[in-house]
């Protein structure tokens, strides 16, 4: 090559590489600007900067309630389908056709039409309401199947068993006829009662659940697209990794391991991690975030592991928990085991006592915590409940005269010596309308062991709101923030052609 040609060939090759060399300037400048303002970012908590978190948080909600009522109301099924079908519903309940919404008579008729159609759209949103709680709020959700879900599912087995059918039985758990041996029917010869019948009546409320926790594992997803969509980093999924990766510890591996899981296998890999109770679950909805994963192919393998296979697979393990004929092959080979152990070791260990005595520990606290209507007390009982009808609620449970002279004392208003109806739904949840027998006793009154188990109860709850408020309000910042870094992009951009423009000229 001649040498004018090659110095020709050099002098392009450094061109080339000059703009390579300010761009990598400006990339580094950027990168640095926005570390600056993720650190000025986890500054945004409800206890360090409260008017800036409510800020954030009610300009986040506000954005998102505006975006998501825009959108719906251009869509013209909207105002087709949904509004007139709205405006009909109405007019037939208040005034063309009040019949058609008759709530049951428990034994003597069921709902009208449309009663039992707005029922099952209540019982519905309150089972997937109930679930979006459980997993919302990346790792700080409330578990509502401890708390309503499962003791729902003993309630249904014990019912079944005691009205010695399942035909005609009312599994919902916002019907007025609910659990009522009044609305069966046929042989009630226990004929029914098979494990078959009993997950048949559990299976759909544990599967609206379970579609709402699939629903409270889209923030993680969304926060994490977005962060990628708008040209940022993903920070929050960035951190957690390289958290992650530089600990040892069981659950950190377990995060890895989702990651990369994710990551290999696709649409089947979130199904099979969805499937089961996976606590690291989370990084598995930010990891399909970040990797731009469309929304559907994440929300539906997330609802079918969430929604079909895991909460079946608890349905089964609590009716057979519950269920006694389960039990007694579960304690027959207790009794086997137990013989072998004794006649090897020569001692027994009572392996089939402890058994019955842990599971029905485990049942009076279920039992205590089962949500019935206040009427359900008064079943069978005329006038109002004395101290002897309350005592006999709380009979298999410890202490129960102690237990019903609190709640005789707490409840009767009126100081006449017996709960009243009236009185007894006072003590009604405003969310449910339901009591339990353990919201019904007041306590001892000095128990340290009550009062700190109740304070921790209400800082689960506050944790909850506060971590929800914090996230959002940082989300919030973020798309902030990434505003902020195309300007000061642009200006690092304007700097430096204008040192370019006086060169050229």
């Amino acid at each position: 090559m001649p040498p004018k040609a090659a110095a020709a060939d050099d002098k392009k090759k450094e061109e080339k590489q000059e703009p390579s060399s300010e761009e990598a300037k400006i990339e580094a400048k950027v990168e640095a600007y926005r570390a600056e303002l993720q650190a000025e970012r986890e500054t945004i908590v409800l206890l360090w900067r409260p008017f800036t978190t409510v800020t954030l948080f009610l300009r986040y909600v506000g954005n998102f309630t505006f975006s998501f009522l825009t959108g719906l109301l251009k869509r013209p099924i909207v105002w087709v389908l949904v509004v007139p079908s709205i405006v009909l519903w109405f007019a037939l309940k208040n005034t063309l056709a009040p019949e058609l919404f008759d709530p049951p008579v428990c034994g003597q008729k069921d709902g009208a039409i449309l009663w039992l159609v707005e029922f099952a759209m209540l019982e519905a949103a309150w089972w997937i309401i109930l679930g979006v709680l459980s997993s919302i709020g990346f790792g700080t959700g409330l578990h509502s199947g401890l708390m309503f879900l499962f003791p729902h599912i003993m309630q249904v087995v014990s019912a079944a068993e005691a009205c010695h059918t399942t035909t005609g039985l009312v599994p919902w758990y916002q019907h007025p006829c609910k659990l009522d041996c009044s609305t069966t029917w046929g042989p009630k010869d226990d004929s029914t009662v098979t494990f078959l019948r009993l997950w048949g009546l559990v299976t759909v409320p544990c599967m609206l659940w379970g579609v709402g926790t699939a629903i409270g594992e889209v923030p993680p997803y969304s926060v994490a697209k977005m962060a990628r969509m708008s040209g940022g980093a993903a920070t929050e999924f960035e951190e957690e990794v390289a958290d992650a990766k530089n600990k040892s510890d069981l659950f950190s591996k377990m995060k890895i391991w989702t990651i990369n899981f994710t990551e290999k296998h696709g649409f089947f890999g979130v199904f099979a991690l969805a499937a089961w109770p996976n606590a690291a679950f989370d990084m598995c909805g930010m990891c399909c975030g970040y990797l731009m994963m469309p929304f559907w192919t994440f929300f539906i393998a997330t609802a079918l592991g969430k929604g079909v296979v895991k909460v079946n697979g608890q349905a089964i393990v609590f009716v057979n928990l519950f269920g006694s004929y389960f039990f007694q092959l579960l304690t027959g080979l207790a009794e086997t085991i137990n013989a072998t152990i004794a006649s090897t070791l020569g001692k027994d260990f009572h392996l089939q006592e402890l058994l019955v005595q842990g599971r029905e520990k485990l049942l009076h606290q279920f039992q205590l915590q089962s949500r019935v209507i206040p009427e359900k007390l008064f079943s069978g009982q005329e006038g109002d409940l004395n101290l002897d009808d309350i005592v006999n609620l709380y009979k298999k449970y410890d202490h129960s005269g102690d237990v019903a002279g609190r709640v005789l004392a707490e409840w009767d208003k009126d100081g006449n010596g017996v709960v009243a109806l009236h009185e007894l739904q006072l003590a009604a949840s405003r969310t449910d309308g339901m009591i339990s027998l353990a919201a019904l006793d007041p306590g001892k009154g000095q128990s340290l062991f009550k009062m700190a188990w109740e304070m921790f109860i209400v800082c689960l709850v506050l944790f909850f709101v506060v971590s929800i408020m914090n996230q959002l309000a940082r989300s919030q910042q973020a798309e902030l923030d990434e505003a902020k870094v195309k300007v000061f992009t642009a200006e690092l951009g304007a700097k430096e052609k204008k040192p370019e423009d006086k060169k050229s000229k």
